[in-house]
């Protein structure tokens, strides 16, 4: 059915997918099952164009909405927060390799982690392209398994390939995690 509605509606279908998807984050809603619908909606080509847009944009205003907005809110109300302390402590010892790591190895969730990277040091640009460029596998494959499942349903070669996307997301994980391990044990 909403694939219908899009497909009528054309660009407004869009615009009202990524409004949604942007909402929904700065409320600290999962974006992978946002993702996952727009796998589902639009196709792995476009699904994965769509939120990659969609998650950069609202990664990018969570950022600044913490920065420039919330920022002496969010520092009371976070304050003593572990995961903020966490990640403040990263940024300060290890820069921007940390946060490539956090986007790579989601050791924080994603909305909380756009929140408190707007509440670091860390450039503007410099976070809306790391996000972007590290955000964009797991959004791929996310889209990718969506939109198999939802075109041909559960057969030997979905699972094979779900079992494959599984895998791959699985090594870059611990290739990264090794990688920044023996980086951050320095």
């Amino acid at each position: 059915m909403l694939q219908q509605w899009i497909s009528v509606h054309g660009w407004i279908g869009i615009i009202a997918y990524v409004l949604l998807f942007v909402i929904a984050s700065l409320f600290l809603f999962p974006g992978s099952v946002l993702v996952i619908a727009g796998g589902i909606v639009f196709g792995t080509f476009y699904g994965t164009i769509i939120s990659l847009f969609a998650a950069t944009l609202s990664s990018s205003l969570s950022f600044l909405l913490a920065r420039y907005l919330g920022r002496s809110w969010l520092l009371q109300r976070f304050s003593g927060n572990k995961k903020f302390e966490q990640i403040e402590q990263g940024i300060q010892h290890y820069g921007v390799d940390f946060l490539i790591f956090t986007r790579l190895i989601p050791l924080f969730p994603y909305n909380i982690q756009n929140y408190a990277y707007g509440l670091t040091g860390i450039p503007f640009w410099r976070y809306c392209m790391i996000s972007c460029l590290t955000i964009l596998p797991g959004t791929f494959i996310f889209t990718l398994m969506a939109s198999e499942l939802a075109e041909n349903g559960v057969t030997l070669e979905v699972t094979m390939k779900l079992v494959l996307c599984g895998v791959v997301l699985f090594v870059l994980t611990q290739i990264t995690r090794r990688v920044f391990s023996k980086r951050f044990a320095k």
